[in-house]
């Protein structure tokens, strides 16, 4: 599967200079080859990563080729996503997430002054 630029697979070599050092709002969605909740997953975050465009960075996160990541995320099961700002995270939730809250999760932290 191939993934658009806006939601783009992260590694530990490229994770410190694309999401601590942007220190841009970024979501970080966690997930497994043989999870059926993780291909869900990314199939909707494509969706919203594309509504939203360079705004926000969203990335996929290999819970096991990536172990690094997940370990420093404290991330063991998936999918999980994390939303950071400003290089904190200011949530992470665990299980799978309707499109619905994505994207009022993403108006409330990272866009101000926008109604549902």
């Amino acid at each position: 599967m191939t993934y658009p630029m806006n939601y783009k697979k992260i590694t530990t070599t490229t994770f410190e200079k694309e999401v601590v050092a942007e220190r841009q709002p970024a979501i970080l969605v966690f997930g497994a080859e043989w999870s059926g909740n993780s291909e869900i997953m990314d199939s909707m975050m494509e969706r919203v990563s594309q509504e939203f465009g360079s705004s926000i960075q969203f990335f996929k996160v290999d819970l096991e080729e990536q172990n690094e990541i997940s370990h420093f995320f404290g991330v063991y099961s998936v999918p999980t996503t994390v939303f950071m700002k400003d290089g904190e995270i200011v949530d992470l939730v665990k299980g799978f997430i309707p499109a619905k809250k994505v994207r009022h999760k993403i108006k409330t932290t990272y866009l101000e002054n926008i109604e549902d």
